[in-house]
């Protein structure tokens, strides 16, 4: 058996969907474990501490249908751990060993070694939030405004990912595969925000932020005088040593006012995750701008760490925002930061192409921001 504080949290795989293993997750310790689940915590941590504390959650994995609509048995109790904000004690009976192998992946945050979960034997009471009980217990309410309430509410990013994955949300609940999860809640948040920013004035300067963490580095620019886009480029150049080679293109995905209507198949989850911090902050400020993301990947990254680093790099550094007297200003200042050539950013990027190219009517009439 294994008895631990979990943060809480729990995960849901996606292989042989729709029967998935799944679980909770659970450390070896006990005591205020929340840390291990809070990504907000985590991007200034370094990456020593960081895999410290994620390796040290254990997966108990059972086979799940997502189809299953009980809130008893097994899958009740899993529900449990995941309605809570806070570390719920937990006491799981195991049907093999532990394993040795972590995770690590692209999409989701690391995890520790892995075991098949026989049977929850204790739950303490998990505390779960007024909004919480109220909008899992509303069945008539559609899953994506579960997800916009919670927000609306105070609900941490993280939780509203753990309650969808779960089956707590929606008219026709289901399980949801921890990665589909993580996207679909950034999705969900994102597409709101920038429905309500299209109608909001532009930003009258043009400005720019910068942040390294993680052997990542993110640069943002808010282009002055410009309606919504968006577009994100991602280069893992300096990674694997083409930072100097013209001929490299940057990958990107983007969208202009019209907005996207299809998956951004190229980034993926990295592209709605920077969505979200974006499209955020535009709102904090009711503003509109035309937005670019930059993303490098240098040799100080060591492991994959999930799409949670994006968003909360992109956080940052728009706190660090300053004004320049134009897009091109702020494209050579965020650029010269950059380890990749300016010629592999400028050959990746569509919107950012458009921009260097066409003007304004007030750029026309000497007004260039």
């Amino acid at each position: 058996s294994i008895y631990g504080s979990s943060p809480p949290s729990a995960f849901m795989g996606e292989a042989g969907y729709p029967k998935i293993m799944g679980g909770p997750l659970v450390p070896l310790d006990s005591g205020d474990t929340g840390i291990y689940e809070d990504s907000s915590r985590w991007i200034d941590l370094g990456f020593p501490k960081l895999i410290e504390l994620r390796l040290s959650l254990v997966r108990l994995m059972a086979k799940l249908d997502v189809h299953t609509q009980t809130n008893t048995g097994l899958l009740g109790r899993v529900q449990e751990v995941a309605l809570g904000c806070r570390p719920v004690d937990v006491e799981a009976r195991l049907g093999s060993p532990l394993s040795g192998r972590p995770s690590f992946s692209f999409y989701t945050p690391p995890m520790g070694s892995s075991a098949r979960l026989e049977a929850i034997v204790y739950v303490s009471n998990p505390s779960v939030p007024k909004a919480v009980e109220r909008v899992v217990g509303d069945r008539d309410l559609p899953a994506g405004e579960g997800v916009v309430e919670l927000w609306r509410s105070g609900v941490k990013v993280d939780h509203a990912q753990r309650l969808l994955s779960a089956g707590l949300l929606g008219r026709r609940r289901r399980l949801v595969p921890t990665r589909w999860s993580i996207t679909a809640v950034d999705d969900i948040l994102s597409n709101r925000l920038i429905e309500k920013i299209r109608s909001m004035p532009t930003i009258d300067v043009t400005m720019a932020g910068f942040h390294r963490a993680l052997g990542n580095s993110f640069g943002v620019i808010l282009v002055g005088g410009r309606v919504w886009w968006y577009e994100m480029l991602e280069s893992w150049a300096p990674y694997v040593g083409a930072a100097s080679d013209e001929s490299y293109v940057v990958p990107s995905d983007w969208e202009d006012h019209l907005r996207r209507s299809t998956y951004a198949l190229i980034l993926g989850g990295a592209y709605y995750a920077a969505r979200l911090a974006v499209a955020n902050h535009l709102y904090s400020v009711n503003r509109q701008a035309g937005v670019f993301v930059f993303m490098e990947v240098d040799r100080g990254w060591l492991a994959p760490l999930g799409v949670w680093r994006v968003r909360e790099g992109v956080k940052l550094a728009l706190t660090k925002l300053r004004g320049f007297e134009n897009a091109g200003t702020a494209l050579e200042h965020i650029l010269g930061l950059m380890k990749t050539s300016r010629l592999s950013w400028l050959r990746g990027g569509t919107l950012l192409r458009q921009l260097l190219v066409t003007k304004t009517l007030d750029e026309f009439m000497g007004k260039d921001r």
